[in-house]
């Protein structure tokens, strides 16, 4: 099993991003402090359950995402 690992980027304005590179799960913040919204990403992060996806799963994932209100 690979190590997971947490990549955030920064969307500008008050959106922040965290993406875990092993399942693609995304987290998600909208507090405007940047150090505060790294934290509770990486909280977040550090308390998801890692499991990789099948093909059925990341379809279903992704279309989720897609019909999800922004």
């Amino acid at each position: 099993m690979s190590n997971r690992k947490l990549g955030i980027v920064i969307t500008g304005g008050r959106a922040h991003l965290g993406v875990c590179e092993r399942c693609s799960l995304q987290f998600r913040s909208t507090l405007p402090d940047q150090v505060k919204a790294e934290a509770e990403i990486s909280a977040a992060f550090g308390a998801h359950k890692c499991l990789p996806m099948d093909s059925s799963q990341n379809s279903l994932r992704v279309v989720r995402e897609a019909t999800e209100d922004k």
